[in-house]
């Protein structure tokens, strides 16, 4: 019989997965840390120089700076809420999950997740109210529904069921880090596990034995009945068949970056010895010891001495092998970006032309329906229905391989030729982040004014 903090088999896995991306991601530091586990101690190397060959190694941050550009594309625009319900979009979407973070930051967040891991979870919570009897009390005191993004692995387990034909979770159990007091003036931090059911939720904490010990339960309804769905979204980028599970789909560049940090260790490890030649003495068969002072050398009868340097043929090829890694990696990340055919329903295809498209643009359209989701059970929570929440949509620049900060030489000529207007390069540079996003065009005209110059001119004209 398993306790409450028993990580589920299918979990485990999707940890160790983890462990190796959380580690590239945290940097050289984080690579060094765990020591051996990527980078091998050779059988006659000694513990010192292993030591210091580790404390050298860095690490080419090819996963991190992946992970970044893709999320950094389908991000490149804000996410478009303008068909959202405006109750939820003027007073839940600022502050989603009370935090501070609007659903734009909160949203990216949530893609780097599920991108890095393959999967990622959100808990649609409601701010905890203590003796409120009416939903107007509720409201007087900042009671609402609020976002919580939890990763993979802080996730032990969770258990489905289908409910009317549809598959669905039925208990979800995972791990926080909380603050509690310590005495009247002290804290500290503890870990909770939280066990989330149809109409409650659970949550232990360790006790005076150290054990996992019961701590509260708290009944969760809506409109006076228990909830019959359990508020949790997982958004999943690389599907592998199993329910509300997936696996990253840049395993295979990871790996490629690990292989990459061992490799970058030896070509620094042959080039520090090869930088240093080696003195040979030759025709000499007792133990005389040769004096080097200055600029004389003692040398016994019929020695000689000469210096013995590396070729340098395996530096060469060493060298060749570490290019030859970083471009694979690149292409490794880059067929994220690569069109084909692939299997979606018709409301994921969208506007695509023959249903082509590239994965990034696959797991953005699997983020709407997330997001759609996430904002649905935000509803339930404030009796809005269905049908009225709404839909989000994202655009981004997921399938331009053309950096848009350079094409802006490009609109800037098709303005000067009158092919577009002024106000429509103003709109491109700004879609761009280019301008800032408070900035707009009718009082960037005041400002020309202003200050003199024409508007039919973005520069003012040197003086004769």
């Amino acid at each position: 019989m398993s306790g409450v903090s028993a990580v589920s088999a299918e979990m485990t896995h999707l940890h160790n997965q983890a462990k190796i991306i959380d580690d590239l991601l945290g940097g050289t530091g984080a690579m060094r840390n765990a020591g051996k586990a990527y980078l091998f101690q050779m059988p006659l190397e000694s513990d010192d120089t292993y030591k210091s060959r580790l404390q050298s190694a860095t690490l080419y941050p090819a996963l991190g700076e992946t992970l970044s550009q893709m999320t950094g594309r389908v991000f490149f625009e804000p996410v478009t809420v303008t068909n959202i319900n405006k109750h939820i979009q003027q007073d839940i979407l600022p502050d989603v999950d009370l935090q501070g973070n609007n659903i734009d930051v909160f949203a990216s967040q949530w893609f780097y997740s599920a991108l890095a891991y393959g999967v990622s979870y959100v808990l649609v919570d409601y701010t905890r109210i203590e003796n409120v009897k009416t939903l107007a009390e509720e409201k007087a005191q900042g009671a609402r529904p609020y976002l919580v993004h939890i990763k993979p692995q802080s996730v032990l387990g969770f258990k489905t069921e289908r409910i009317n034909g549809k598959q669905q979770i039925t208990q979800f159990r995972y791990k926080e880090l909380i603050t509690i007091d310590d005495g009247e003036f002290g804290t500290k931090t503890i870990e909770q596990i939280n066990v989330i059911e149809l109409g409650k939720i659970r949550r232990f904490r360790p006790n005076e034995k150290g054990d996992d010990g019961f701590n509260e339960e708290i009944d969760l309804k809506l409109n006076g009945k228990s909830l019959d769905f359990v508020p949790i979204v997982p958004f999943i980028t690389k599907k592998i068949g199993v329910f509300a599970l997936g696996e990253p789909p840049l395993m295979e560049l990871a790996y490629l970056n690990v292989k990459h940090w061992q490799s970058q260790s030896d070509q620094d490890n042959i080039l520090n010895t090869a930088r240093v030649p080696l003195l040979a003495r030759t025709g000499v068969e007792d133990d005389s010891v040769v004096k080097i002072g200055g600029s004389i050398i003692d040398l016994p009868k019929d020695g000689t001495l000469t210096y013995v340097e590396h070729s340098g043929a395996s530096i060469n090829a060493g060298l060749t092998s570490l290019k030859e890694l970083e471009s694979q990696m690149r292409v490794a990340g880059a067929k994220l970006l690569d069109k084909t055919i692939l299997a979606m329903t018709d409301s994921q295809a969208k506007d695509e032309k023959g249903k082509e498209i590239s994965q990034l643009r696959l797991y953005a359209n699997r983020f709407e329906d997330a997001l759609d989701l996430a904002l649905e059970y935000v509803g339930k929570w404030l009796g809005i229905e269905k049908a009225q929440i709404g839909n989000v949509e994202i655009t981004g620049n997921i399938d331009d391989n053309v950096d848009p900060n350079v094409s802006m030489d490009s609109v800037i000529k098709l303005q000067s030729a009158g092919i577009i207007s002024k106000q429509t390069a103003f709109d491109e540079s700004k879609r761009r982040g280019l301008i800032s996003d408070n900035v707009n065009w009718e009082d960037e005209q005041v400002r020309l004014d202003s200050e003199g110059m024409n508007n039919d001119r973005f520069t003012e004209e040197p003086h004769s």
